[in-house]
């Protein structure tokens, strides 16, 4: 009589086979639709996608002195994580080489320039052959991939040729795709990594708990980065100047939800002398222009407009790179992401000791919860709750909050320097 593990190692090796034909195909598909997407001139995010992916992987080998690491990022806010780590690299040693892959062109399109970088490129489809021609051109000693980015084919030609990698930064939630039957093709590329470094002790317990013995609990290198903005950001007279003495909230990274809630909150408060800074995740002409129109009661000004009068309560940043600055002067933050479209940078106000509000939908976010324990954060979700919270740390001791806020980002730095000390330790060994 068969044995019956086997037959049931053998049942869920064909599945796994058979999915990896399916991603295959599907990446096959994928790639002979983008020579006729091709042939569109339009702007925006996909058009970008589409012809960066259709220039394909330069050509020969990318010369390099030292040992060459690539960081694979999905977009900005992984490279912000992983961004403490390249600059130890470089700090520890100058000939060290950064190459940087995106998956996302609004994270290759702000960093496409990054100075501590060799190389800054469109991670390729991940077909085999791509796959093998970057790892031909990049000549990577490590690669580092970045919280969630599993990429099948370009990680099996990473093992394959016996390069260390490493996953920094990850969460591992119960419910995701990994962890399901269909996921399981993916789920077997964890054992194959020389470390993974998690954020929080679920995500450590859960792996564990499914066999894994090379995962580490870091924490989030996110921290170090807000840490370290927050040390050198600049100062802003235009921002000072609006500010003019008063209260100021700001509303960062916003979507239409926490517009909407902000409007519905300034109706509230019709006596209020606080003054207001909206940060809207899009900047475009037409999503600024409906902002301007939304709030014309509380005459809103551009940021790139008129200098600021005591008449201006609300300031519109139609640019970027200025929300750290604005952060200094807040003395409360409303961070968008959290009525669905994912919760942005929370750790950034924190780090400027300023108190942060955001939606509700924050379960994959480990740093929501930890913030609200530490009472430097709260969910709202309508106008009332928005106004009870002002009120209370508007009321508290203000010294005594940022405090808070701040002891909350420095209790939990430091991931970067033991990922740092995890991968010297392997590097030395090899």
């Amino acid at each position: 009589m068969a044995d019956r593990p086997a037959i049931k190692k053998a049942k869920k090796n064909g599945f796994s086979n058979k999915m990896v034909i399916l991603y295959r195909l599907l990446m096959a598909l994928v790639q002979a639709l983008l020579t006729p997407a091709g042939w569109f001139n339009g702007s925006g995010k996909i058009m970008s996608f589409v012809h960066a992916h259709k220039k394909g992987i330069p050509g020969g080998v990318l010369p390099k002195s030292g040992k060459r690491y690539w960081f694979h990022c999905a977009s900005l806010g992984e490279f912000e994580q992983a961004r403490p780590l390249m600059e130890s690299l470089k700090a520890a040693d100058a000939h060290n080489s950064i190459v940087i892959t995106f998956f996302s062109p609004s994270g290759y399109s702000q960093r496409f320039d990054y100075e501590l970088a060799d190389m800054v490129l469109y991670l390729p489809l991940d077909t085999p052959r791509n796959a093998a021609r970057l790892l031909d051109y990049l000549q990577p000693d490590v690669a580092v991939f970045v919280k969630y980015e599993i990429w099948y084919f370009h990680l099996k030609a990473i093992f394959t040729r016996q390069i260390p990698c490493y996953l920094i930064s990850a969460v591992f939630r119960e419910g995701q795709f990994l962890f399901s039957a269909a996921g399981s093709w993916l789920f077997g590329l964890l054992p194959q990594y020389t470390r993974i470094f998690v954020q929080d002790k679920a995500s450590l317990e859960r792996l564990q708990g499914k066999g894994l013995n090379n995962v580490v609990l870091s924490g989030d290198t996110r921290y170090d980065r807000v840490k370290q903005n927050a040390l050198r950001v600049k100062m802003n007279e235009r921002i000072q100047a609006f500010k003019s003495g008063q209260p100021l909230l700001v509303l960062g990274s916003s979507w239409q939800p926490e517009e909407a809630l902000l409007l519905d909150f300034l109706k509230t408060q019709k006596n209020s002398q606080m003054k207001v800074m909206i940060a809207p995740h899009d900047i475009s002409e037409g999503h600024i222009s409906e902002i301007m129109t939304a709030f014309s009661e509380y005459a809103p000004m551009r940021y790139t407009g008129n200098q600021a009068t005591d008449q201006h309560r609300i300031l519109v940043l139609d640019t970027m790179g200025h929300l750290a600055s604005a952060y200094v002067y807040a003395d409360l933050a409303l961070v968008g992401g959290g009525f669905g479209k994912g919760l942005h940078n929370i750790l950034e106000p924190l780090s400027f000791g300023v108190p942060v509000l955001f939606g509700p939908n924050v379960d994959k976010y480990p740093e929501a919860a930890w913030a609200r324990e530490a009472a430097v954060a709260a969910v709202v979700e309508d106008a009332a709750a928005m106004a009870r919270m002002l009120g209370k740390w508007l009321g508290e001791e203000q010294t005594e909050i940022k405090a808070r806020c701040i002891d909350f980002i420095n209790w939990h730095a430091g991931a970067t320097a033991l990922v740092m000390k995890e991968i010297s330790a392997d590097i030395e060994k090899k």
